[in-house]
């Protein structure tokens, strides 16, 4: 008798929607259960022939597809995100671990002759951005504005990274710098960074090397700011969002940056293709003769959830397949890494400073992912679907259950005001790169607005809230960005 057991799920990048690629499974799936199904529609006849019985039926339209549920592992997850939110681009993949020193929704101590602020509305993440205007004369040196904050040790960082918008070009490296010190108001033997060379009104990323600071000692780092390196004309800038970077064995370690598709160049087959989605087959054994094989599966929803009770984190997909038949089956190959598990889990909200923005008071947590697809049937001369299309605008719910300790977030849902949120699993250490990098699975939420935040007493017991909302689109030019740092190389991600 066959037994659930001994049963396996493997998957095949397409590279044309609906056909196997020779070779072996990319990956074999850690999956806890499968539903996935061929569906026959029943056409019943419409004709009366003087019975009572209903009349003929014949086979309609074919449907495939149906519920996976997974353990989130950090290598097959990747396929996972690549068919559901797209192909990472390569230029973004790396074995850095990037962390939050400042997120800028709070306005730095300025200079007396300088402007300081915020801007709320022309920013890159998060609430807002810290603005500054730079009266002409303002002597060369000067420090414009500073933040201080807690202590972090930067021995092993190698760059510090931010978005920076200035209203003037600057035409030299050293025109404007950025600084950080074990000082307050980085007064004392700053490090000191030229930002480069910048276009006018246009957010850039910048990224600058630090140099090595381990025979330095900068493990006490308190401070950041921006100094004037030139003479310049009267000009504004806006930063955001900086962070040091740590940078592992870039052989071993390499981070896999998922950016939900917006354009058609981004789909797949550049939007050429008869889905919108990245496809796979999915062969999948049953512990009795021929594996059944689905062509053409791609991953519509999406559900990611933790829990102090449910411990190991799950995804539970939505599939939907072309076409159906049997392949033999190949032999269990299942990756050696362990899953993310609850207590690798680290939740941030209203930031990512570590770990002042720690929320940790949430007790469970489920994410949701919607691409509003479908298959299409045309007449063909088949049955079976034409094409896989999108029908509606994607969307993000997200709830958790949290300890009700204050009004704070309960205020925000009341005001409307949306937060950002970061989930960052870290497991164990990639590889020989244990000094540096561990297995990373981060999701970034730059607006989440709470749809439902209900305060009710149900008995005698402790409070707790079972709260609702939506990731919403940012000008980070994005709803949801997801990270995956594991072992494997560029291209077993790539479209």
């Amino acid at each position: 008798m066959p037994q659930g057991s001994r049963g396996h799920v493997g998957i095949k990048k397409e590279t044309t929607w609906g056909a196997r690629v020779a070779g072996n499974n990319d990956v074999f799936l850690p999956f806890v259960s499968e539903g996935l199904t061929r569906d026959i529609e029943d056409v019943l006849s419409a004709i009366q022939r003087g019975v009572l019985d209903e009349p003929r039926s014949y086979q309609g339209q074919r449907a495939f597809g149906g519920p996976l549920v997974l353990e989130v592992h950090p290598v097959s997850i990747g396929h996972i995100l690549r068919s559901a939110l797209g192909a990472p681009a390569a230029a973004v993949a790396a074995d850095s671990v990037e962390t939050e020193l400042e997120n800028c929704d709070d306005a730095w101590v300025h200079n007396a002759a300088i402007y300081g602020t915020i801007d709320a509305t022309d920013k890159k993440k998060g609430a807002a951005c810290v603005k500054l205007i730079v009266p002409a004369g303002t002597p060369d040196t000067t420090i414009l504005a500073y933040e201080d904050f807690d202590p972090v040790s930067m021995r092993t960082a190698t760059a510090l990274k931010f978005w920076i918008k200035t209203s003037i070009a600057l035409t030299n490296v050293d025109d404007l710098e950025i600084l950080f010190s074990e000082t307050g108001g980085c007064a004392a033997a700053p490090k000191v960074l030229n930002v480069g060379v910048l276009a006018a009104n246009t957010w850039t990323e910048v990224t600058v090397a630090t140099g090595s600071l381990d025979s330095e000692d900068w493990d006490n780092v308190i401070s950041i700011g921006l100094r004037l390196g030139a003479d310049l004309a009267e000009f504004t800038i806006r930063i955001d969002d900086v962070r040091m970077v740590i940078v592992g064995e870039a052989n071993i370690a390499k981070k896999h940056v998922f950016t939900p598709m917006q354009t058609l160049a981004q789909e797949f087959a550049g939007g050429a293709g008869d889905t919108p989605l990245f496809p796979y087959t999915f062969e999948i054994f049953k512990d009795e003769g021929q594996a059944y094989e689905f062509l053409g599966c791609v991953v519509n929803t999406m559900n990611f959830s933790f829990s102090v009770s449910d411990k190991i984190m799950k995804a539970n997909l939505g599939i939907i397949a072309k076409n159906a038949g049997y392949v033999d089956p190949t032999a269990l190959s299942l990756e050696t890494t362990n899953p993310f598990v609850w207590e690798n889990a680290k939740i941030y909200l209203g930031g990512v400073t570590d770990p002042g923005d720690r929320y940790n008071d949430i007790e469970s947590f489920t994410l949701n992912w919607d691409n509003k697809c479908a298959a299409k049937y045309s007449l063909n001369n088949t049955a079976i679907p034409r094409k896989i299309i999108r029908t509606g605008y994607r969307d993000i719910p997200i709830s958790f259950t949290v300890d009700f300790t204050d009004k704070t977030e309960y205020n925000h849902f009341l005001d409307g005001t949306e937060r950002q949120m970061r989930i960052l699993f870290q497991g164990a250490k990639v590889g020989a790169d244990a000094a540096n990098t561990p297995y990373t699975l981060q999701f970034d939420i730059p607006l989440l607005r709470y749809t439902a935040w209900p305060v009710n007493i149900g008995g005698p017991g402790r409070l707790s809230v079972s709260v609702t909302g939506k990731a919403k689109y940012d000008a980070a030019g994005y709803a949801l960005l997801v990270s995956l740092i594991n072992d494997q190389d560029v291209a077993i991600y790539a479209a």
